[in-house]
């Protein structure tokens, strides 16, 4: 059989950079009671595989039902807002899904979930596979990997809570937002491969400063056993960000954020008329990449990287 030789070799990284005013992830803070399961499992045989991972993870600081009002936690005997909790939700899935008619199939992966916060760098949910297949009497292996991360959250107050002394928020004041991110993979009738992915996962964090992160990486190369050379097959990838962001207008802490009472005897409504425009939508963003590879392939990488956050290493200029 002739191939049709197919080389892709792509890397996508994205940051939502972060310069002075906060705009981005806020991830919501653990619960009291946290989970670490891990799964690892080795396939090696001929014959029919199927198997079939999936994962649904939502928290919110708030319950899941809807986000904290904090436009009216203003407390007036301690001259305090109250309004300081982040108010995100996070919703989260994971999927992979391989099943085979017939054929060679070797198999290794993992699977780890910690629900505790984490750190800047370290992750909730991490995977990585390799996995190996050759037809046999005109059989075919199928599949699929995706993940989902979706957090949004309402305005609320800075926390003093940022770890880096020289990264203080000029204002104290988080706009609302909205961020959805995917990351998938497909196989179809695939005769021979090898492919190889890696994700990672952040949707809990520590302190405000922890970012939103989501990692995924695929690699297909020839079947070192293959006598022609190539990997065959329809190899396809999705990436997408959707990005809604609130805004402070970049007006001042002078209206009195904390500690300051409305002038005059003013009423509480028309002292947060004059804050700025937090809850309104001020920026939205939509990102898609797709890519296929069909046929007989010799290198197909794809590789995506999303962060944002608060003041993280990688989201300020």
């Amino acid at each position: 059989m002739k191939y049709n030789r197919c080389i892709a070799i792509i890397t996508a990284l994205f940051f939502i950079a972060v310069s002075g005013l906060a705009t981005a992830d806020v991830l919501p803070g653990p619960v009291p009671e946290n989970q670490v399961l891990s799964i690892n499992s080795i396939v090696d045989g001929v014959g029919i595989a199927t198997e079939d991972t999936s994962l649904v993870w939502q928290i919110g600081d708030a319950g899941l039902t809807s986000l904290p009002d904090t436009t009216n936690t203003y407390d007036w005997p301690t001259d305090r807002w109250l309004g300081y909790r982040s108010g995100s939700i996070a919703y989260v899935t994971y999927s992979d899904t391989i099943m085979s008619n017939g054929g060679q199939i070797a198999e290794v992966k993992s699977f780890t979930m910690d629900t505790h916060a984490k750190s800047e760098g370290l992750y909730n949910i991490e995977t990585a596979k390799v996995l190996t297949y050759t037809s046999q009497s005109g059989s075919h292996l199928m599949g699929q990997e995706s993940y989902v991360l979706d957090i949004a959250g309402n305005w609320s107050g800075l926390k003093e809570d940022i770890i880096c002394v020289f990264a203080r928020a000029p204002e104290n004041l988080i706009p609302a937002f909205c961020n959805k991110v995917t990351a998938s993979s497909k196989l179809t009738q695939v005769t021979t491969a090898q492919i190889e992915t890696v994700g990672s996962l952040t949707a809990v964090g520590r302190a405000r400063n922890v970012p939103a992160a989501l990692n995924y990486e695929i690699s297909v190369t020839p079947d070192a056993n293959s006598a022609s050379g190539y990997a065959d097959g329809i190899f396809t990838t999705t990436f997408t960000i959707s990005i809604m962001e609130g805004r402070t207008d970049g007006r001042p802490i002078a209206f009195g954020w904390l500690n300051v009472r409305p002038l005059d005897g003013g009423s509480l409504d028309t002292y947060l008329d004059d804050l700025p425009e937090y809850d309104q939508l001020a920026s939205t963003l939509t990102f898609i990449d797709t890519a296929t590879a069909v046929g007989g392939v010799s290198a197909f990488n794809k590789g995506f990287s999303y962060q944002s956050g608060i003041y993280c290493e990688k989201c300020v200029l």
